[in-house]
């Protein structure tokens, strides 16, 4: 962590990627797609506490768990959206900050 890394990728394999671009994310979703893999998380390195991530799975039905947390337990929100595409959005949104990311779904608090 201290070649300032910010983000930190890592697949139910354990491959992980320091830093992932979009398009980065984007095949680590693809191998969850593909049944290669069934979930990813994306930390936010800056933070001591490791609780400031979001993570992503499939469901059966091709749908995706999205969840974020910024945070403490109080701070743990999750949606479900309807397939790969949209996962990826959300969690690239949080990843990057981009304007909008979390109004675009319906978060729920999650009970740890």
């Amino acid at each position: 962590m201290d070649r300032g890394l910010t983000l930190r990728a890592t697949a139910e394999s354990g491959d992980t990627i320091d830093d992932p671009s979009e398009d980065a994310l984007f095949l680590m979703f693809e191998d969850i797609e593909a049944g290669e893999s069934s979930f990813l998380i994306v930390d936010r390195l800056a933070d001591p506490s490791g609780q400031v991530y979001a993570q992503t799975s499939r469901n059966p039905d091709g749908s995706y768990i999205v969840e974020y947390r910024d945070g403490g337990p109080e701070r743990h929100y999750g949606t479900v959206v309807s397939d790969m595409r949209s996962a990826h959005s959300l969690v690239t949104g949080w990843a990057f900050d981009l304007p909008g990311w979390r109004d675009s779904a319906r978060w729920r608090s999650v009970e740890t």
